[in-house]
């Protein structure tokens, strides 16, 4: 969801949310997309098996420049590019440049090794706004064991490197994916991140379902919280790095979110209190057209519609995203959301202004209990509440 600070300071924006949850009129607007153009991927990542595709059936780069000038009407602000590995679609930088034409905020994730110097020099002068980068270890040691390519770690960092030479303005992150066998490492490759230029650098507890493999223990998350945590937001601090809990503790800090996130479901309990109302802002569409709420429910629900065969406005203002918004509202959430942390801290915004205006949703009752004390505090500090 894009600019949601934003957003809780607009009256009518947040009035027109509100009734939408109330009587189901189509959500105010489309606000941010995800497109992860392809699901094919050059390295060999242990948590993932993108890299396992040989063929896929992708949408055209005509068909996708016609969705992205559908969306300014919608409301729609920004756009995320992701894959696999984005750059293996030889038309990549073309699109993200069709996409920017149109005043669009282009941001994309890519593990950087494929990143020419000449692609580096483009990133910087056609007005993308960030670039995220994947690093899983502060030494190649660690990354390279995790990515699944020897040299791989050199090449992310040449990449990051000609993208801050190149791209001044570019906003530049680092994705740190946080698993057992590398979160003692979070200090230093925070530190890294920071020498290298880095804007943020994001931890991002590995989604792992069943059997634990790589998914931090009880004991291990106490340890981080205990031992790594404070160096963490020391360092963070050094770099200008945000510091938000979200950041700091990944994990959560009580003994329930701690239980919660030791089982892999990082939403931490908060969507059986509150619904998630991406669906009311935001959509995600696959390599082949089709759509799902977001990159959680990315081939784990039916499909809300393909884009193949259908226009955006048809998709998200159409039956099965409707049929979602019901569900959620209803004290529904999916499998996927119990695991997903993507969110949490804008929706926490989202209700705790919508609480301010008296038009809380929650679930099993909880919304009301929001309402009651919604005047009691300034608005980030309920959004804290919420989200906690």
């Amino acid at each position: 969801m894009y600019a949601v600070p934003e957003l809780t300071g607009d009256a009518r924006f947040v009035e027109a949310l509100g009734a939408s949850l109330a009587r189901g009129t189509p959500p105010p607007a489309l606000r941010c997309i995800k497109i992860k153009l392809t699901s094919r991927c050059n390295l060999r990542c242990q948590m993932c098996k993108y890299w396992h595709t040989t063929s896929e059936d992708a949408l055209s780069s005509e068909r996708w420049r016609e969705v992205f000038a559908e969306l300014p009407a919608l409301g729609c602000r920004k756009i995320h590019f992701s894959g696999g590995e984005a750059f293996l679609r030889r038309d990549f930088l073309d699109l993200v440049e069709s996409a920017t034409a149109l005043d669009l905020k282009v941001n994309f994730t890519t593990n950087g090794t494929l990143v020419t110097k000449d692609a580096a020099k483009r990133i910087g002068g056609i007005g993308v706004n960030a670039v995220s980068i994947s690093l899983d270890g502060a030494d190649a040691a660690t990354h390279e064991v995790i990515r699944g390519r020897v040299g791989s770690f050199r090449r992310s960092l040449r990449a990051i490197r000609w993208i801050r030479r190149h791209g001044p303005d570019v906003k530049l992150r680092v994705n740190f994916v946080v698993m057992a066998s590398n979160f003692r490492e979070l200090p230093r490759a925070v530190r890294l991140a920071g020498e290298l230029g880095a804007t943020d650098l994001v931890p991002m507890p590995i989604d792992e379902k069943g059997e634990r493999r790589e998914r931090l223990t009880r004991s291990q998350i106490r340890l981080y919280n205990r031992e790594i945590a404070p160096r963490v937001v020391e360092l963070r601090a050094a770099y200008g790095f945000p510091v938000d809990p979200g950041r700091v503790y990944p994990f959560g800090v009580t003994e329930e979110e701690i239980g919660h996130a030791s089982k892999g479901l990082y939403a931490r309990g908060f969507f059986e209190r509150r619904p998630c109302l991406a669906p009311w802002l935001h959509a995600f569409f696959a390599w082949n057209g089709e759509t799902y709420l977001c990159c959680m429910t990315n081939g784990r629900i039916e499909s809300l519609g393909s884009l193949a065969t259908r226009s955006v406005r048809e998709i998200f203002e159409g039956e099965g995203f409707a049929r979602v918004r019901r569900q959620f509202l209803a004290g529904e959430p999916l499998p996927a959301c119990k695991r997903c942390d993507l969110f949490l801290g804008e929706n926490a915004l989202l209700h705790a202004a919508l609480d301010e205006r008296g038009q809380g949703a929650g679930t099993s009752g909880a919304g009301g209990a929001g309402r009651r004390s919604r005047r009691a505090r300034p608005l980030a500090e309920r959004a804290l509440d919420l989200a906690l």
